[in-house]
């Protein structure tokens, strides 16, 4: 894959990834820091989303509600968008610490 097709992928990923919204907050889970960061393989054909559960601020009220059935949900979004856009073949969505599959 070359460098400019994967600059293009890591746009859109970012475009599609803005648009999914944590459900019941005003919030993308890019500018919330639910997504801690996503790798592309070198050929491109697979992604692995990494969910931060942790958040930036253990006392954020944010962060306290979410809970394993929001995350869940939460992971099936990004994934469910993800496959949708049809840019990859396979699409993991994992616990950024545990590296364990959410989806």
């Amino acid at each position: 894959m070359s460098d400019d097709s994967l600059m293009e992928k890591l746009r859109l990923v970012e475009e599609i990834l803005s648009k999914v919204t944590v459900p019941g907050f005003d919030v993308d889970v890019l500018s919330s820091g639910v997504v801690s960061r996503f790798k592309i393989s070198s050929d491109g054909k697979k992604i692995v989303v990494y969910l931060d559960f942790r958040g930036s601020d253990p006392s954020c009220l944010f962060c306290k509600f979410i809970n394993h059935t929001l995350w869940a949900t939460i992971a099936r979004k990004i994934r469910d968008a993800l496959i949708s856009s049809s840019l990859f073949s396979e699409v993991y969505v994992v616990d950024a610490v545990t590296k364990s599959p959410l989806t």
